[in-house]
């Protein structure tokens, strides 16, 4: 279950004539609890707008969207159904974490934000569209980074990296009051030996799963310009919970029409190149993903895909490998995610040689860019 405070300001702008009217809701917590997040301190209202507010709202007056016009009134009972939609940028999630190599004086410090950039319909509590965005962040220092840093690194993202991501994929998305088609990730499968490890790193963490299908679809997202369902498998109900307004209401999410199943086969890492000072190792991340219609039974794409990555170190390093090296096999996932994702803008003949034996995958990617064509 998801939930989300936002706060509804009350100003107005005018847009394209016949454009769907959607009204700002501005920035909210999603799964994630303010209260352990670092970027409760970025988004600080107790002195009014907060600095988030500040250059969340700077973007969304520039936007030039034919699709939808941006209001900054309040939600009025005599306002039609098609003029009820709320946007809505939530923080679904929050990852900060450091890995230390002392024999070679460094810390590295990865930080994961993950965002749904949300239209629903506040007249009958319905998902409109949901675009997750994920926007990560490496800074490599001597020692662990302070709290007083942390802050000012997140502030330098949300007034960067973010706000200029949230801006290309919300003044390029074309918003309908319905789609014909929608598409989600239903189903996140860890295959034993993937589980081991990720359980060893992730440790009693019960969103595990959904972090993965977050990854998936922001990559799908920003590169095909697709609404994605959220992915709701660890969830009870089918339906994520607001709170709007002083008052929570209960979002009902549509079904997709096409499921992406995601199975973690495994990961695997093998000593490339030994030198005097340095080895190269490779860092091997393994999956399958199938695209279908189950209530047609129609299966359009089933492939096992894999990636590898390439990391040096110094041999003063090797000694503490094993502590370090889950973050290499994560960066190795989200290459084969982003490029998996590529392959239906343009298939990269020399990454799919390498990712899979089917030489003619080709003819199923054109089958899985025809499906987000029937999704926009």
């Amino acid at each position: 279950m998801i939930r989300v405070a936002f706060l509804v300001l009350f100003l107005s702008i005018s847009g394209a004539n016949g454009s769907t009217n959607v009204i700002y809701g501005g920035f909210s917590y999603g799964t994630v609890i303010p209260e352990e997040t670092i970027t409760k301190y970025v988004h600080d209202r107790s002195n009014g707008q907060s600095s988030i507010d500040k250059v969340l709202i700077n973007k969304i007056k520039n936007l030039d969207n034919k699709s939808f016009t941006i209001s900054y009134e309040a939600l009025s009972d005599n306002l039609s159904e098609k003029d009820q939609n709320v946007l809505v940028l939530a923080l679904d999630n929050e990852t900060i974490r450091h890995i230390s190599i002392p024999s070679d004086n460094l810390t590295r410090t990865d930080i994961i934000l993950n965002f749904q950039i949300i239209f629903f319909n506040a007249k009958n509590n319905t998902l409109t569209a949901s675009i997750p965005l994920e926007i990560s962040k490496v800074i490599n220092s001597s020692n662990q980074l302070s709290k007083e840093r942390l802050i000012d690194e997140l502030k330098s993202m949300y007034e960067k990296e973010v706000m200029e991501n949230f801006f290309k994929l919300v003044n390029n998305f074309n918003l309908k009051n319905k789609y014909n088609n929608r598409i989600g990730i239903t189903k996140v499968i860890l295959e034993e030996n993937a589980e081991k490890l990720i359980s060893k790193n992730s440790e009693n963490d019960i969103f595990k799963k959904n972090k993965f299908a977050k990854s998936l679809s922001s990559f799908i997202s920003y590169n095909n310009n697709v609404s994605i369902v959220p992915y709701g498998e660890d969830r009870t109900s089918n339906t994520i919970m607001l709170t709007f307004e002083n008052t929570q209401r209960e979002i009902i999410l549509p079904n997709p029409d096409y499921h992406i199943y995601l199975t973690i086969r495994g990961f695997k890492n093998v000593l490339f190149k030994e030198g005097n000072i340095d080895e190269q190792w490779i860092y091997g991340s393994y999956v399958e993903i199938k695209v279908l219609q189950p209530d047609l039974n129609k299966i359009y794409f089933q492939e096992k895909l894999k990636n590898g990555l390439n990391v040096e170190f110094s041999k003063r390093a090797m000694d503490n490998k094993d502590l370090f090296e889950w973050i290499f096999y994560q960066d190795s996932l989200k290459i084969l995610f982003d490029e998996f994702s590529l392959q239906t803008i343009q298939i990269n003949k020399k990454w799919l040689k390498s990712a899979s034996k089917n030489k003619k995958i080709g003819n199923y990617f054109k089958k899985v860019s025809e499906i987000y064509e029937k999704c926009k």
